[in-house]
């Protein structure tokens, strides 16, 4: 599950689940939809510019606003 901590925020814990999605070639390649009103808690608002982190087994989304630092 994700470790989400900002600020003084209590730990928050996610669990999604990866789904399908069609390509234009006809294959099926995973996709992960996270939304909702925590991404605004955590400082994520539309338009954010954001950094992928990708290691094994992991994830890591930075928010590369100017706002956020």
């Amino acid at each position: 599950m994700p470790e989400i901590v900002r600020g003084n925020m209590d730990k928050k814990d996610r669990t999604l689940t990866v789904y399908g999605k069609m390509s234009k070639s006809d294959k099926t390649i995973p996709q992960i939809r996270f939304e909702g009103q925590c991404l605004q808690a955590l400082g994520f608002c539309v338009g954010d510019k954001i950094k992928l982190d990708c290691k094994e087994n992991r994830i890591i989304i930075t928010n590369l606003s100017e706002k956020n630092g």
